[in-house]
């Protein structure tokens, strides 16, 4: 497990449980056909989000309900701002969470997960930081970039942890790795602002593992 972050920071403790968590995230949320991509990347991608939490940047254009279909289960992603009440007599503060809902019709039966995420531009390119929590703390990010193909077809893209390992280890971003093959844990230990910077410059190349969901029209 991290103990140790170069000599001055500590990785959050991530329990067994927590791991599986993750797991279950990545799993059902690309679905069947990137099932087997997906559980070699089940860790969180940074224990910062990209950019800083108050700086997020809701995009409007995400919201809705998207489908994806694969292999015999069927998943629906709700996707909105997070619901907050407002004083009274005060205006609502500004929302900078992006809620996301994932409904998964499998054979055996329905789950549901929830998630609480930040939105990130850096230049053209869109960014979730999608927070992982554990017994309530937030432990992580998981990173997602994604694109709008059109205003009805929505394009994912996630991590490939193999060139994640190869950037911090070339000193591209701050970072660390422990274990080898499916046991292996690596995650970005860099401040948000250098984030930004890293993705900026190179962040294309990081995002290989990608879907498409289609926006569900209303009746």
């Amino acid at each position: 497990m991290y103990r140790e972050i170069a000599s001055e920071k500590r990785m959050p403790k991530v329990s067994i449980r927590g791991k599986r968590m993750f797991a279950r995230y990545r799993l059902q949320f690309f679905a069947m056909a990137l099932l087997a991509l997906c559980l070699a990347g089940c860790k969180v991608d940074s224990i910062n989000p990209i950019s800083p939490l108050e700086s997020a940047q809701p995009d409007p254009t995400l919201y809705g309900a998207w489908r994806y279909k694969a292999k015999g289960e069927l998943t629906y992603v709700h996707i909105g701002p997070e619901f907050s009440l407002a004083t009274s007599g005060a205006a609502p503060a500004a929302n900078k969470r992006t809620k996301i809902i994932l409904i998964d019709y499998k054979p055996n039966g329905i789950t549901d997960e929830s998630y609480v995420a930040y939105a990130s531009r850096i230049g053209t390119q869109r960014y979730l930081s999608v927070a992982q929590v554990e017994d309530g703390k937030t432990v992580g990010y998981i990173f997602v970039r994604y694109a709008l193909v059109d205003n009805n077809t929505l394009r994912f893209s996630t991590i490939d942890e193999d060139l994640l390992k190869g950037a911090i280890g070339s000193g591209q971003i701050k970072g660390t790795t422990r274990g080898d093959g499916v046991t292996s844990e690596t995650a970005i230990t860099a401040e948000s602002g250098e984030i930004e910077t890293y993705l900026r410059r190179d962040g294309a190349k990081l995002f290989t593992k990608s879907l498409v969901l289609t926006r569900v029209q209303d009746r």
